[in-house]
């Protein structure tokens, strides 16, 4: 074997030993780069892959003293990587000056370039890439035993360099999706200073330093998702992209493939190897959303990856190991699903190391004109109308409404009226909400003293009856709840025939 030969050989080990031990796959390109250039006596090594629109990105731009190439697309011969990309084959040039083939390329003429070795990236045949190095100051430098030893650099780092371009192409992509659907529902930030929102948020900010699995429980609508981003956002993993997936929306068939990944062949369709989300979480926070709505076979797998951080792709024997934190939401009744035999016990109890409960909206009526204004706000820009404010009535009925569908129908309802109103105020008309059931005070022939009467009793019944529901009927605690004497309670509750069984158990969800 050649001193030439065991150099190259000796690079190739090197770089196999730093792709087994080195995480981050951009500072391996990086080393490995400067490797080959040293290897090589190049002056310059360029690792670029090619976009879906054709565009070069360029991964590693480096010199031969191991500094970065400031301008890499001014330095190149795009004539010769192109030509690789399409052909798949490797090429060396000797003297690429005075190469027939390249007598009309500019970049060879105005760099001056001689020597010149560029080998395609690819897997299962396709081209996405190239490794490209060059000399402008020598001739014939690289030969056979150069494109050999790129050839096989390729082979090495192909499939960690794929793999790593579809994570963050994933990840840009969720990004990008979130941000726009954030911006349509305008659910980008947590809005309200009620005692029950500043409980959570309290609760939140103590955990999110933590690395405790979080179940975030409320009904739909309340806006659990926000919670979640708040507490990654306060957490360690900030600098991280949070990876956040709908349990829901992904069919039965393909979830475990989702979240674990699979192998190529694994099942009908899957003509290729993907990471699943797990693992583009890695030192991240992956947010689980409708928990509740997981397959058994998932569910046992997401409880191994909890207990020992680790699980095995679709159709792999290999297991992977990765470091996320996992955050779960559901509106279902975990507790009820377990006993119904439908959410493993051990799986529950995983999960739910720290629990928070998302108020719903008629919990924190303090809040409603707040949102309510918000709303307005981002609606009027949108629509590019003047709105500023809403008339008396009409914040007495939204504060009075009951919002089963919590934030989301508050949403939905200032968006409807934005709408409709054409004057810079909202009034009751413009509001979708039932007025005979909710204002009957409100109407033309009734006096102030009568309407007066009448909300204060719709009030009493309320506050009574949210008591109730809150103790799930325990009178001793309503009343304390209430900061009344039971006996008041009771009194009140008889005069409003309000009876403790009839009341509506609150939703476990």
């Amino acid at each position: 074997m050649s001193i030439c030969n065991m150099l190259e050989y000796k690079t190739l080990y090197e770089i196999s030993t730093l792709l087994n031990s080195e995480q981050d796959i951009h500072t391996l390109i990086r080393l490995a780069v400067d490797k080959v250039v040293e290897t090589t006596q190049a002056q310059r090594g360029v690792l670029l892959v090619q976009d879906s629109y054709g565009d070069f990105i360029f991964e590693c731009a480096r010199n031969s003293d191991k500094t970065d190439i400031q301008k890499p697309d001014s330095e190149i011969s795009r004539t010769i990587i192109q030509s690789v990309l399409d052909s798949g084959e490797s090429q060396i040039l000797g003297n690429a000056l005075h190469d027939p083939n390249l007598s009309t390329s500019e970049s060879v003429r105005s760099l001056s370039l001689l020597s010149i070795a560029c080998a395609p990236l690819k897997i299962d045949n396709e081209t996405f890439g190239v490794i490209y190095i060059d000399n402008r100051s020598l001739a014939a430098l690289f030969d056979e035993n150069t494109r050999l030893l790129l050839d096989e650099l390729s082979k090495i780092i192909s499939v960690p360099l794929k793999n790593s371009l579809s994570r963050q192409q994933l990840l840009e992509k969720q990004r990008q999706l979130k941000h726009q659907l954030d911006e349509q529902k305008g659910y980008d930030q947590i809005i309200g200073a009620s005692p029950a929102i500043n409980k959570v948020l309290e609760l939140v900010d103590q955990v999110a330093g933590t690395d405790a699995t979080v179940l975030i429980i409320g009904e739909s609508g309340t806006g659990k998702e926000l919670f979640a981003r708040r507490l990654h956002q306060k957490s360690t993993r900030a600098d991280k992209e949070m990876v956040i997936l709908d349990c829901s929306t992904i069919a039965d068939n393909l979830l475990e493939s989702e979240l674990f990944g699979h192998e190529k062949g694994a099942f009908t369709g899957a003509d290729r190897a993907k990471p699943g989300w797990f693992e583009i979480a890695d030192k991240s926070t992956i947010f689980l959303d409708e928990i509740g709505e997981m397959s058994p076979p998932a569910q046992k797998k997401l409880l191994r990856l909890i207990q020992f951080g680790e699980f095995t792709p679709v159709g792999s024997k290999k297991t992977k190991k990765v470091d996320v934190r996992i955050v779960t939401a559901t509106n279902k009744d975990l507790p009820q699903m377990v006993k119904d035999g439908t959410f493993r016990e051990d799986l529950y109890y995983r999960i739910n190391v720290f629990e928070l409960h998302i108020p719903p909206l008629r919990q924190r009526r303090d809040d409603i004109m707040k949102i309510a204004d918000y709303f307005t706000r981002r609606f009027a820009h949108a629509s590019k109308k003047k709105i500023s404010g809403f008339s008396d009535d009409a914040i007495m009925l939204l504060k009075n409404h009951s919002y089963p569908g919590n934030i989301r129908e508050l949403r939905n309802i200032i968006h409807y009226a934005v709408i409709l109103c054409q004057t810079e105020t909202i009034r009751v008309e413009h509001l979708p909400i039932e007025k005979s059931q909710l204002h009957p005070a409100l109407t033309h022939d009734t006096t102030f003293k009568t309407a007066k009467q009448t909300l204060l009793e719709q009030f009493d019944k309320e506050f009574l009856t949210e008591r109730l529901r809150e103790t799930k009927g325990n009178i001793t605690q309503a009343a304390k709840n209430a900061g009344m004497y039971k006996k008041n309670f009771i009194e009140k509750m008889k005069l409003y025939r309000i009876r403790a069984k009839d009341i509506d158990k609150p939703n476990p969800q």
